[in-house]
């Protein structure tokens, strides 16, 4: 732990937010016994890891009344891409959305094979990924599986429609600026744009690209990543009589 902290925290590896009724030197002035503990050294590069691409499967038997299926793929998109906008969108209307979303209506609501079904895809400086999860009835695990690549799939093809666009639009103009009311909301969203490569105030910015996002720009972008169809999967569920 010594030799690892010493190696990692130093000034030059520092990034400070702040935020309140307080002039900039007066919180300098705050800092500097704060920062004086701390030593200089050299900053630090995170490496980035790929998601695995070869598509798996594991399976874990457990007594249980359910089946869980955890799944995965890659995505090939890092931090700070001017493109992530479309990515918050594809997200939202395949699986991020809960009631309303593509997985959510194919596999619960017209086919009642799950419980629950989210997906969700995740940009960051040291890897990025598409995850998911479902949950189901033991015996509907193979028919919840197989739909689940089926329709991830089927996505990747063909798209979103107009509608589902037109619902995503509404849902995340309306709802991203409840997320920046408090003091707490704002820094943390000003530190994630510092820290993921985007200027200061993109997320505002990124809004206004989403409002203008046509149909053909989002399938183009959509039916681009196809890696997110080369799905692992993780299952826990009950063993089979013999």
């Amino acid at each position: 732990m010594k030799t690892f902290t010493k190696k990692r925290i130093n000034l030059e590896s520092l990034i400070i937010v702040a935020g309140g009724d307080i002039e900039l030197d007066a919180l300098k002035k705050m800092l500097l016994p704060v920062l004086a503990e701390i030593k200089h050294g050299k900053r630090t590069t995170t490496p980035y890891f790929d998601a695995n691409k070869n598509a798996k499967e594991l399976i874990v038997h457990k007594e249980s009344e359910q089946a869980y299926i955890y799944f995965g793929a890659p995505f090939y998109m890092k931090s700070g891409d001017p493109e992530t906008y479309k990515a918050k969108v594809a997200s939202f209307i395949l699986g991020e959305s809960g009631f309303g979303s593509r997985l959510m209506e194919e596999i619960r609501v017209k086919r009642g094979l799950a419980y629950s079904s989210y997906s969700r895809t995740s940009v960051g400086k040291s890897s990025s990924s598409f995850t998911g999860h479902l949950q189901t009835k033991n015996e509907n695990l193979d028919e919840a599986k197989k739909l689940v690549g089926e329709e991830i799939k089927r996505f990747v093809d063909q798209g979103a429609t107009e509608e589902e666009l037109a619902q995503a639009k509404r849902f995340l103009l309306g709802s991203e600026p409840l997320r920046n009311e408090t003091l707490s909301q704002r820094l943390s969203r000003a530190f994630f744009e510092y820290y993921g490569g985007f200027e200061l105030g993109y997320s505002k910015k990124q809004l206004e690209k989403i409002e203008k996002l046509s149909l053909e720009d989002l399938n183009s972008f959509i039916k681009q990543h196809d890696e997110i169809t080369a799905l692992s999967f993780s299952v826990v569920t009950k063993r089979e009589k013999p």
